[in-house]
């Protein structure tokens, strides 16, 4: 987008043009910004949301584990999957800050001396490169954090499938193998005994 400021009958650019330009800068600026801190919020609630569901299902797994040792290996597993979350978060945040720089970079536009056209295109241009850049940040988080949250549902829909094949078809063998030693025991001691042999 071009400025075409008016000149003065004393020279330079006319004031009023000046300002206007500034404002409209000012406005696509604030209206990109909020646009981005709508996203984020979104991306807030959706973490918010899908940490409430783990701990949910961190519970689940909790009360319906009946083997310690799976119950241990599954509380594991939720755990590593909790701190992946939490490093999501901290990218989330990241890119938050960025958002409240360029909050900052808005409310000081409007103290900038504007001495050309050309720097004022200058600086125009760069902050509309650095606001691309980080929608592209946001872009590109956006699409790597719906495939780690796809990925983390399906770990945690095969540990759920592990479990249950586990508790519904339990290993049994080794009461059965125990149960049919003790009635081999029980019929030996039923067995009468020879008596001693007198060598005397």
């Amino acid at each position: 987008m071009g400025a075409n400021f008016k000149t003065c009958l004393f020279g330079g650019f006319d004031r009023q043009d000046v300002v206007s330009f500034i404002e409209k800068t000012s406005r696509e600026s604030r209206e990109r910004i909020e646009e981005l801190e709508r996203e984020n919020q979104t991306l807030q609630q959706k973490n918010q949301s899908m940490d409430s569901e783990l701990r949910l299902m961190r519970q689940q797994f909790m009360d319906n584990a009946q083997q310690a040792g799976l119950a241990q290996q599954l509380s594991a597993q939720v755990e590593e999957l909790t701190q992946k979350l939490t490093s999501l978060e901290e990218e989330a945040a990241a890119l938050r800050c960025e958002a409240a720089e360029y909050r900052a970079m808005k409310d000081h536009i409007a103290d900038i001396e504007i001495s050309a056209h050309r720097r004022t295109e200058e600086f125009r241009a760069a902050a509309v490169a650095r606001m691309h850049e980080i929608m592209d940040q946001q872009l590109e988080w956006c699409r790597q954090s719906n495939q780690q949250y796809q990925e983390l549902s399906h770990q945690f829909a095969q540990k759920l499938q592990a479990a249950q094949q586990m508790i519904s078809n339990p290993d049994l063998s080794g009461f059965e193998r125990m149960t049919a030693q003790l009635q081999e025991l029980g019929r030996q001691l039923d067995e009468p005994q020879d008596p001693p042999v007198d060598e005397a």
